[in-house]
């Protein structure tokens, strides 16, 4: 006989496996752990090598009344291939799809299979709908209504952040992560760490991720506080040992006061933990880097995005100027921490001299680490909105690692992947670069992630 369980959490990560614990879910079990006493299961598919073979196994031993699918555009293609598995094998469990894909093009989500849409930030809008039982009256909730969608009114933002209990590290196994976790690897040695966010909300206007970031967790940026944060590392590095950590928030250093109040907590706790964070070059600031540099800082995240002003600031709209990127990165560098610089190529009207130019730059740059990626219109955001008459693919195809989404007159999807693949190439195969990959090669732990990050360009 099966066993009834209440909640199953599957997260449809089919490509590129990393060692990223899905955090959005993470912090949703959670909440229905401290507010509802339901302890879910997490079923992270990106560690299967047949997932859906595996999710008929869950399923023909456990009998589920609420299973939640979280999914970004790109997995929208395995959510609909798990939820129509789902509909065919218990189709009296009530399925909730949430994640950006719902909240950005619900009008993709077919209520057949899903029988409601969690839309936004959805903490609170998940425990009410589950105190209720149905959607009717909940706040950020859409729910199905014959085959078309009943759409109840957005929830606003949690205001106080620290409410929120701290992510369901121990409902997984963590230890499969950190082995894969390879965010640090650039210090030259193998950290066993996790993701942290410390805030949400983004008050900037980037074309590539406005509106659709505001509509997942607001303009405002709200904060957790300095000793809430701590108190997470401590339970962190207590209970798995971690030895690093990555703040995800999309800028870390929007507000100075705050940050070096922040760096202080973290270098009282002395927890011996390092970290990286992202940051914006017009932020860069030397008193508050050298804090957080103190308190273990080791690393930063740079969007550069392209060399062209016209690029970056025209089309992406970064409205950040080179001399900027150039200084944040100096600065940087001579506080010891290492720079990885983010970059797009194939904006819409980009030509290939400033797309060469680009990856000439990442190198002049003298960066430690770099991404390169072929821009992709997320759904709703300002650049979708704008070009979407120049996207080519479905939706469901986007992927910032390998396709080009737009139909572009002088750019194809085959020439912007030989200048991804040689920009790697030209980068990493310089002298001092290559001394640092071949001490990753040759280290057995540090083998398996270089070979994870390969795996999404080559």
């Amino acid at each position: 006989m099966k066993k009834v369980k209440e909640f199953l959490f599957i997260y449809p990560r089919l490509k590129y496996p990393t060692g990223d614990a899905p955090l959005g879910i993470l912090y949703l079990a959670a909440m229905l752990r401290s507010r509802l006493g339901i302890v879910p299961e997490i079923l992270d598919l990106g560690f299967s090598r047949d997932p859906a073979k595996e999710l008929r196994a869950r399923l023909a031993e456990n009998r589920y009344q609420w299973i939640g699918i979280s999914a970004m555009i790109t997995m929208a293609g395995a959510a609909k291939q798990m939820a129509g598995l789902l509909k065919a094998m218990q189709p009296e469990a009530k399925i909730i799809l949430g994640g950006p894909h719902p909240t950005t093009l619900p009008e993709q989500c077919p209520p057949a299979l899903y029988d409601f849409l969690a839309m936004g930030e959805a903490e609170e809008s998940l425990v009410e709908l589950l105190q209720k039982g149905s959607g009717a009256g909940v706040a950020g909730i859409w729910f199905q209504a014959g085959d078309k969608w009943e759409q109840n009114p957005a929830r606003p933002p949690i205001e106080n952040l620290d409410t929120i209990p701290f992510p369901a590290f121990d409902l997984v196994d963590l230890d499969r992560y950190k082995k894969l976790w390879f965010q640090l690897d650039t210090l030259g040695r193998p950290v066993l760490g996790v993701n942290v966010m410390a805030t949400r909300g983004c008050p900037h206007s980037c074309s590539f991720c406005q509106p659709t970031l505001e509509k997942l967790f607001g303009r405002k940026l709200r904060k957790r506080s300095p000793e809430n944060i701590v108190a997470e590392l401590s339970w962190l590095k207590e209970k798995f040992s971690i030895q690093g950590f990555d703040f995800m928030d999309d800028t870390l250093v929007l507000d100075k006061n705050w940050c070096k109040d922040l760096a202080a907590k973290l270098a009282q706790a002395e927890l011996g933990l390092v970290f990286g964070c992202n940051i914006r070059a017009d932020l860069a600031d030397r008193e508050v880097l050298s804090a957080l540099s103190e308190a273990g800082l080791r690393k930063i995240y740079l969007g550069v995005e392209a060399w062209s002003d016209r690029v970056r600031n025209e089309i992406l709209n970064k409205k950040i100027a080179r001399p900027e990127i150039e200084a944040a990165v100096q600065m940087a560098q001579g506080l010891g921490l290492k720079v990885q610089g983010f970059f797009m190529i194939g904006a819409p009207g980009e030509r290939r001299e400033e797309i060469k130019r680009t990856l000439a730059y990442a190198r002049e740059l003298k960066l430690d680490d770099l991404t390169i990626n072929i821009t992709t219109p997320l759904p709703r955001t300002h650049l979708y909105e704008k070009f979407r008459a120049e996207i080519a693919i479905p939706e469901e195809k986007f992927d910032y690692y390998r396709r080009y989404a737009f139909r572009g007159k002088e750019l194809d999807e085959s020439w912007l992947r030989r200048a991804q693949v040689l920009g790697y190439l030209r980068f990493y195969l310089r002298p001092a670069q290559m001394l640092k990959l071949l001490r990753s090669l040759l280290s057995p732990r540090m083998l398996r992630r270089t070979l994870l990050k390969l795996e999404r360009v080559l």
